[in-house]
């Protein structure tokens, strides 16, 4: 068996034509700077070679149905076995995936309820025994023949509908007779009920008199019952006995149903405890959890004008049309209330606003059709009714709305009146409420899922189950106890199964999907990792280090693209590519262990190793300036109350462990308000009681890692803005020839301009073939320029517009000297290590940390003395090698130089060390963090007890010996 993975001539991307040899059955890191072309090898190359032999491998049928993989520019590569890619990127953008489905083990959750569940009553909570339809006719036959029994079954309201909208969905259903507390009703007749009134409601399905020969009726019967209209619940009532016969009722449903209200629950299958099945999932979110409602302040148009004059939105009351029945009822309120419709909307009492918005409730007015109403309204003059509110009428056109799916003009008009906010129906639990009726050692599945994987592994531990059902339950718990550990082992306790996918990070992604890979015991593979220590705090990188070597010594082989050091240091072969990045890189310029790699005079990483390079800690660090953002009562997610200042005109960085309540406290709080502040007073914040010391700021500015765009044709000078001054350049070049040409005939994105049109500016020509990977094919007509000839023989200093598009940055700056403009932002990308990108390369092709540094770039370019932006940055070490650190720690410096304030979410501690003001929270993650732990400089918090930072700090800061 071969004992290397040998790659020969990798040119992928910016590999100079490389030969490596990567050792089987062993966790291998590749490092260097970034952009050196680490991704290219590890995913490009290895990966993406290994992923088309695979495909290749498959049947012509198979591969028709799937992508398939470019072949990489490679001249061989020997040694693969079957190759999984565990990336960081996010990814997951539908809301119903959560970390439960997408480790399978909410569907082992679901499987639990389903086999050893225990029922309780609706209405009382009283246990109620769940039975088969078998042994319910069992139970009925053993009644004295001739009894009369009803089988019903209960019905309930649908949320934020009338009873007449639920009453026409039980028609529809072939059903007629209802039970109203108690009242028998015909639903053929009109039946008026309080709206805001609850009743407790039963359908009638079917009268069975008791006889040898009624299995095949009562089953029918049954089943309607619970999957029509009961929602699994069912009731036997019994009507009459045969004359003669004394026969006790209790007898009958003892034991058999709720004593108080007679309901029997049928056996429930898996899919009843599911939010994503259409019978299980809430009525209002559609399983979802969270629901747009309208809100009150979103409805006024102008309060300085009077409801009569056009203060209020015009889709609810149009001035112009005022014969409408909303108009008439509006009306015939403000006559009964007393109210002037003429007065200015401030200056209306707030018990009339509360009425106009909510409704008057179960309060009634006599109705007066407007002078210019239909004649239909007229039919209903001096009928009492009430009125449900402008807010509840925008719900209700909502949920029409959602049913036919309107236009995209009423999409942006829900937009502009409406907030999503957690479902009102099922606050959040996705599923109609009877699902919650079902428990397990005396917890729902709802509260199983919003435990911590800590609490819900020592939750089940506990569990005893009675029999017969006591082997079911052990079996599945144990399946469920071994994919929790495998989460546990890589430092994820603080998550629940019921976390949203797209609200977790890449990091913790790619570690749920190592956990899945190590559950599978499979060996002989060859798994690819990128960075896998982001997101992770000091404390837990010696946890996924553990998974990883686990993995390694089932028998696969571990490739890892790493910067962190306690990683590296780990690995049993390191492979550093540079020596620096783009056109720079792309070398192998060191191979071996750690201490192989620390004697090597090239290598950069070495250097880092041995303690020859390092980032030096700041000789004075700012004092805080008195300014801060003042944080009150936090409590959203995790967090405990928290009350915190964070000041203001100085680095300032928020660490804590994994789960600790970091982006919840500053980007669903802070930022969150910041932000209905300054742009958009729809943004609903996490719940917290006040944020002050805003006044102070001119603006909130986030930089993530999301894409500075996602289509092809955005590039970097596109997004920093210095291209239109290229193509002006370029304008005022060809009028100094004699062309034509204006400034739009420079744009790859205009049509009929200068572009080549034969590739539409893309430069390139995807042919599409069916079972086989798309071909990408240089234009023909352009070469791959992008631009037609007329274009591009208009040169500026000896070069067309293609030829600048292809120039690296670093390259670029050197081009156009003496263009201050242009060179300005060139520099600021140059000094964040952006040199080797080119200036119109894809922003597709770009990592989440390069997209971040340009969006940083673009902040940095555009700088306005005398204003006074926070920044907020997450992790924008993320893909960065030390050396790259350091530049970024130095732009950062310069915008707080500028007088802006900057707040960094981190974890890497050579960032930490050079902050002025550190915020540790903890002490732990999930529900044992949440809390402020220590706050000061990075020297204060490191002498904090109990601060996990701090212990991290220590080392970092070389304190050890002082402190101790």
């Amino acid at each position: 068996m071969k004992k290397y993975i040998e790659v020969r001539g990798a040119r992928q991307n910016n590999l100079q034509n490389i030969d490596v040899n990567i050792p089987r059955d062993k966790l291998t890191v590749i490092t260097g700077v970034s952009g050196s072309g680490k991704s290219s090898l590890a995913f490009d190359v290895i990966y993406g070679e290994g992923q088309r032999r695979f495909l290749d491998s498959l049947s012509t049928y198979a591969k028709s149905r799937m992508n398939q993989v470019k072949k990489p520019e490679v001249d061989f590569v020997f040694g693969l076995s079957p190759v999984i890619a565990i990336e960081q990127k996010k990814g997951i953008i539908n809301p119903r995936s959560t970390v439960g489905t997408m480790t399978d083990t909410y569907d082992f959750l679901r499987l639990l309820f389903a086999s050893v569940g225990e029922a309780s009553c609706p209405f009382c909570d009283h246990p109620v025994p769940i039975r088969t339809p078998s042994q319910m006719i069992e139970h009925i036959q053993q009644l004295p023949e001739g009894t009369e029994l009803e089988v019903l079954a209960p019905i309930y309201k649908i949320y934020g509908e009338t009873y007449e909208t639920t009453f026409d969905e039980i028609r529809s259903k072939g059903f007629r007779t209802i039970l109203i507390d108690g009242v028998r009703t015909n639903l053929s007749d009109l039946v008026e009920l309080e709206e805001e009134a609850e009743y407790r409601m039963e359908i009638v399905v079917d009268k069975v008199i008791v006889k040898p020969d009624i299995y095949k009726v009562l089953t029918k019967t049954i089943e309607n019952s619970l999957n029509l209209v009961g929602e699994g619940f069912i009731r036997f009532e019994l009507v009459s006995f045969p004359e003669g016969v004394n026969y006790d009722s209790k007898q009958f449903y003892e034991s058999f149903a709720c004593p108080e209200h007679h309901l029997t629950m049928g056996e429930p299958q898996p899919q009843y405890f599911s939010f994503n099945d259409s019978g299980s999932a809430c009525r209002t979110c559609g399983g979802i959890g969270t629901f747009m409602r309208a809100e009150a302040r979103f409805l006024v148009k102008d309060s300085n004008k009077s409801i009569i004059k056009g203060a209020i939105e015009p889709k609810l009351l149009n001035t112009s049309s005022k014969g409408t029945w909303i108009w008439s009822l509006v009306k015939s309120m403000a006559k009964h209330y007393g109210f002037d419709l003429d007065t200015p909307l401030k200056d209306l009492p707030d018990s009339v606003l509360q009425m106009l918005y909510y409704g008057t409730k179960n309060e009634k007015f006599p109705f007066i059709p407007d002078a210019g109403a239909s004649k239909s309204q007229f039919r209903h003059e001096g009928k009492l009714m009430n009125f449900g509110g402008f807010v509840h009428i925008i719900n209700w056109w909502y949920k029409l709305y959602l049913k036919r799916q309107g236009s995209s003009g009423e999409t942006e008009f829900y937009k502009r009146v409406m907030i999503e906010h957690t479902c009102p129906d099922c606050e959040g639990k996705k599923m109609k409420p009877q699902r919650f009726c079902v428990r397990v050692g005396g917890a729902d599945i709802h509260e199983m899922s919003i435990m911590s994987l800590s609490e819900l592994q020592h939750f089940l531990s506990n569990l005893e189950f009675a029999e017969p059902k006591g082997h079911i339950g052990k079996q599945i718990t144990k399946e469920i106890m071994s994919r929790l550990l495998l989460l546990l082992d890589i430092g994820l306790d603080y998550l629940s199964l019921g976390r949203r996918s797209d609200t977790i990070s890449g990091g913790e992604a790619q570690r749920i999907r190592l956990s899945t890979q190590i559950s599978s015991g499979l060996m002989g593979m060859l798994y690819v990792l990128d960075e896998p220590s982001i997101g992770l705090h000091a404390r837990d990188s010696s946890r996924i280090m553990n998974t990883l070597k686990k993995l390694r010594d089932l028998g696969n082989t571990i490739i890892v693209v790493e910067h962190d050091m306690d990683t590296i240091r780990s690995a049993d072969h390191i492979i550093e590519i540079g020596p620096g990045p783009g056109r720079n890189g792309g070398h192998i310029i060191a191979e071996g262990t750690a201490e192989q790699l620390a004697a090597s005079s090239e290598s950069v990483t070495g250097a880092f190793i041995s303690g020859a390079r390092t980032i030096e800690i700041p000789s004075g660090r700012r004092s805080p300036t008195g300014l801060a953002i003042s944080i009150r009562g936090a409590r959203a997610n995790n967090l405990q109350s928290v009350n915190v200042d964070i000041p203001l005109g100085i680095l300032v960085c928020i660490t804590g462990v994994s789960g600790s309540g970091k982006s919840t406290l500053i980007n669903e709080v802070m930022c969150k308000q910041l932000f209905s502040i300054f742009n958009d007073a729809r943004i609903v914040p996490g719940e917290h009681d006040s944020l002050t010391g805003h006044e102070s700021l001119t603006g909130i500015i986030t930089i993530d890692q999301s894409p500075i765009g996602r289509s092809s044709r955005s590039n970097p000078a596109t997004y920093v803005g210095f291209f239109d001054r290229i193509r002006e350049l370029f304008a005022a070049e060809a009028g100094a020839i004699g062309s034509q040409l204006s400034k739009h005939d420079f744009s790859f994105n205009q049509k009929n301009g200068g572009r080549c049109e034969n590739c539409q500016g893309e430069g390139i020509v995807v042919t599409q073939l069916q079972f086989m990977p798309d071909v990408e094919t240089l234009c023909p007509a352009c070469k791959g320029a992008r631009f037609n000839e007329e274009v591009l023989d208009v040169k500026l200093n000896g070069k067309s517009i293609a030829d600048v598009l292809d120039m690296s940055i670093e390259e670029a700056v050197e081009y156009f000297e003496g263009q201050a403009y242009i060179q300005h932002k060139l520099n600021v990308l140059n000094q964040l290590g952006l040199g080797y990108l080119r200036l119109g390369q894809s922003s597709t092709t770009l990592s989440g940390g390069e997209a971040q540094r340009i969006k940083l770039a673009y902040e940095l370019s555009k700088m306005k003395r005398g204003s006074h932006n926070l920044y907020v940055l997450d992790e924008p070490t993320t893909g960065l090698h030390l050396s790259d650190i350091q530049k970024l720690i130095d732009c950062l410096q310069q915008l707080v130089d500028a007088g802006h304030s900057v707040l960094v979410i981190e974890h890497h501690l050579d960032l930490i060390k050079v902050a002025d003001y550190v915020i540790d929270m903890g002490p732990d993650g999930g529900r044992n963090g949440g809390m402020i732990v220590a706050t000061g400089t990075p020297e204060q918090v490191a002498r904090t007890e109990g601060s996990l930072t701090g212990k991290f700090l220590t080392q970092a800061l070389m304190l050890l010996e002082e402190i101790h």
